[in-house]
């Protein structure tokens, strides 16, 4: 399983959308070093999701000596004077509530782990999404007043099954658990991926017309997608193996990458082909993302931010979407500038936009 090394970085992990790339790390799991030639056969495996919510990700940590840090995304020590869209103004008045909470999910763990020993060093990192008004937009749950959601917890340095906690929530204090909505179940074909992919965005697609979370509020509208784990125990903890899938607006651009043709300009191919695929995945979606970024960072969005946008831009892309870079042999330098050449307009026009406003 996955651990948190304290002395590393307990920030959230970035998940892939790549399928591919989990099929990939189960056969490197799965291969014998005594023979690392032979070809790796990986049963199919459930894989149990829970839904996506569209909000900023935020963090509570608590340590054994009743310390509570929080953090977002891509910051550590948030605080009410450098704070995420009011997370940490909001939950740092419910410390006696945090607190029990701390506790009730370290009571489950020795339950479900009674001759283990917990490291004091290691705190309990309760994951989640903050949510609600004027987080994001155009989803079902901005209708809903700022709550916290729970999404993931980490007990001990291991990531643990959604499902043993799926029922802890303090809904008295705005805290909620992501499971509040059902789960979803699937199964990874290694041998078949596209069977894989027809069921994951069947699904997807249903969350994505009609969020489930919201809905348990009685309110209707759009969702984004599903986060998925592996049922079996020995991989469940380990973050390179969950992936993502959205839906709807959020679905990943389809594209097909220009076949080289023999004779051709290597160099204007491999620029023709990051086009394309820079095209897709610099959205709508993942630019706001980088705007938003620049705001939870602090730092000033005018003509100055314009390297620190671009360099996310940059990074997010070729970070989340590395899978199909490797498998498409997508050159990274000409995607780096291909990716600029689509964020340095739309960030300007986003200054101007916030300056007529």
């Amino acid at each position: 399983m996955a651990t948190i090394d304290p002395a590393q970085s307990t920030l959230y992990p970035k998940i892939t959308t790549h399928i591919p790339e989990i099929i990939e790390h189960l056969r490197r799991l799965n291969r014998d070093p005594a023979h690392p030639e032979a070809n790796i056969i990986v049963d199919p495996m459930p894989f149990i999701g829970t839904v996506k919510l569209h909000g900023t990700h935020a963090d509570i940590l608590v340590y054994s000596d009743d310390r509570i840090v929080f953090q977002s995304r891509n910051i550590t020590g948030l605080s009410v004077a450098k704070d995420n869209q009011g997370f940490a103004a909001n939950i740092s008045e419910k410390t006696a509530a945090v607190l029990g909470l701390r506790d009730v999910y370290l009571a489950r763990w020795k339950e479900l782990n009674p001759s283990t020993t917990i490291e004091q060093d290691s705190p309990v990192v309760i994951a989640g999404e903050w949510i609600g008004e004027k987080i994001q937009k155009d989803v079902a749950i901005s209708q809903l007043s700022r709550r916290f959601v729970i999404v993931s917890v980490n007990i001990n340095g291991t990531w643990q099954k959604d499902e043993a906690y799926s029922d802890i929530s303090l809904p008295d204090h705005d805290i909620y658990n992501a499971s509040r909505a059902g789960s979803f179940h699937t199964t990874l074909y290694p041998d078949d991926y596209e069977r894989t992919v027809s069921e994951v965005e069947r699904l997807t697609e249903r969350v994505a017309a009609r969020c489930p979370f919201a809905a348990t509020f009685g309110i209707s509208g759009l969702g984004e997608g599903i986060v998925w784990k592996p049922i079996p125990c020995q991989y469940n903890g380990d973050t390179s193996l969950w992936f993502k899938s959205k839906g709807g607006k959020f679905k990943p651009t389809f594209f097909r990458i220009p076949k080289q043709h023999e004779g051709a300009d290597i160099i204007k191919e491999r620029r023709k082909a990051a086009g394309v695929v820079a095209v897709a995945w610099c959205s709508q979606q993942r630019l706001e993302q980088g705007w938003d970024v620049l705001r939870e960072k602090g730092v000033e969005r005018d003509v100055r931010a314009l390297g620190d946008f671009l360099k996310w831009i940059q990074h997010d892309v070729l970070e989340e979407e590395k899978g199909h870079i490797k498998e498409h042999g997508v050159d990274e330098a000409a995607l780096k500038i291909e990716i600029a050449k689509i964020a340095k307009p739309w960030y300007r026009a986003k200054l101007r936009e916030e300056d007529a406003s």
